[in-house]
């Protein structure tokens, strides 16, 4: 028993490690931080995002964004996944 709550542990701490979140560089911009990236992401969304509607009984709308222009978006601003 104490064998399988040693092992639950240890594949419970091995998960929380790889739920960390990924880390962006600006390599144009060396000084630029978590504030420059979110406006960033926040504005290349905004550029590759549209409103759907469908309709039917209960007519509905909502926002899409093309993530992967958006990405393309952000590598052109100068952003760079962090390798760990």
């Amino acid at each position: 028993m104490r064998a399988w709550v040693s092992l639950a542990a240890v594949l419970l701490i091995a998960a929380l490690c790889g739920c960390t979140p990924t880390q962006y560089r600006n390599v144009s911009h060396p000084t630029y931080g978590d504030a420059e990236y979110k406006n960033d992401l926040a504005q290349c969304r905004k550029q590759y995002s549209k409103v759907v509607t469908s309709s039917g009984y209960d007519d509905r709308s909502a926002i899409e964004v093309d993530e992967a222009k958006a990405r393309s978006c952000m590598s052109e601003r100068g952003w760079q996944e962090v390798s760990r």
